[in-house]
């Protein structure tokens, strides 16, 4: 497998990263702005507005989600090499192994953190 694959992969990565990141700055900066609008504009914030900006997303949603992509991008990345019958079989399953292993890791800790919190 050459460099420049290797290397333009990684790229996109760091790309998507960057882009979630960038995308959940802008939404809260958003929720911000709209804030302070409205107490600028005299509405109040009641109690119940405020507990529902302070609650926290569920756990481990976005993990479960990030976790099935991966597994996901791994299997696709094996399927992609079978199917065009490179010769860098061997080296493609190799790169999958790192998405597949954390995919599955992921959402191993779920299962876990699940079984904690109902078991006493």
């Amino acid at each position: 497998m050459e460099v420049d694959i290797i290397v333009a992969v990684g790229l996109a990565v760091v790309a998507l990263f960057f882009i979630a990141q960038v995308s959940r700055v802008m939404r809260n900066r958003a929720l911000h702005t709209t804030l302070r609008k409205s107490v600028e504009s005299g509405q109040p914030l009641t109690p119940e507005l405020v507990d529902n900006l302070d609650r926290a997303p569920e756990p481990g949603a976005a993990d479960q989600r990030i976790g099935f992509v991966l597994i996901a991008l791994g299997l696709a990345v094996i399927a992609g090499a079978l199917i065009s019958g490179s010769n860098d079989l061997r080296d493609l399953m190799a790169v999958s192994v790192f998405p597949l292993f954390v995919g599955a890791a992921l959402l191993l800790r779920l299962r876990l953190a699940a079984k904690r919190e109902v078991e006493p």
